[in-house]
């Protein structure tokens, strides 16, 4: 004779990140959404060509230097290295506010990306003027900018834009019961809230010995008085004694 065993629930399983990026940008608003778009821009030409190295000088025989284009990569430095941490930097938080992360920011959501935006800007207005020639052998490398640079401009005026609409549109801020990730606790109760009683049996104050020798009536019934009405006049009988048969 078999027993059927109970089946147990299948353990439950967190999203993916695919799926969590998913819900994080349906939960986000449109002002959120257009500045995701404009930090995925900026992180997107980085891949662009920003440089040119062309050669400038003498060309002696049995030399040869190839024109090249440069990205963001291939020559990082602390500007490249700034945009990419203000791209990365402003998709985490719209991915946290899309997952209802309770967190406040300085200035607001819309502020930090006001200000992450023109920074972003100023420092590649910087990066197109501060270019240093390279020196090999009889030649001088100079570098210059490339198309893809004004894509990055473009790309960070836009972020600065998208924070200043969503500072407009005064966002409210997830708070702390909407946050996924925060467990709410009730504040605890009190010696006093949790055991009523036994305060009140510790102050109460103790019987006399008059009292505690008297001994205990049960309580008297209480009557309910009620007037006498006519009909209960009328159905009241006296009965006379007959004096008539003692003479």
């Amino acid at each position: 004779m078999s027993t059927a065993t109970p089946r147990q629930r299948p353990a439950r399983t967190t999203p993916g990140l695919g799926i969590r990026i998913i819900r994080a940008w349906r939960a986000l608003s449109g002002e959120q959404r257009l500045s995701a778009v404009a930090a995925t821009s900026l992180w997107i030409t980085m891949f662009l060509p920003w440089y040119s190295e062309s050669p400038a000088g003498t060309i002696t025989k049995g030399e040869s230097v190839v024109t090249s284009s440069l990205t963001a990569w291939g020559a990082f430095s602390w500007v490249e290295a700034a945009v990419l941490v203000v791209s990365v930097g402003v998709l985490f938080l719209l991915f946290a506010r899309g997952e209802r992360r309770a967190f406040h920011l300085p200035g607001g959501d819309g502020g930090v990306i006001v200000l992450a935006g023109s920074w972003t800007a100023l420092l590649i207005i910087y990066r197109m003027f501060d270019k240093n020639s390279v020196k090999a052998g009889n030649l001088a490398i100079t570098v210059g900018n490339e198309w893809g640079i004004f894509f990055a401009l473009f790309a960070a005026i836009w972020l600065t834009w998208t924070g200043a609409a969503m500072r407009r549109a005064h966002r409210a801020e997830p708070s702390l019961a909407d946050d996924p990730t925060v467990h709410l606790q009730t504040s605890r109760p009190t010696r006093s809230e949790r055991r009523p009683e036994r305060r009140s049996e510790r102050y109460a104050p103790a019987p006399s010995s008059r009292e505690r020798e008297r001994p205990q009536r049960d309580p008297e019934p209480r009557l309910e008085h009620r007037g006498v009405t006519r009909e209960d006049a009328e159905q009241l009988s006296f009965e006379l004694p007959d004096d008539r048969g003692e003479g």
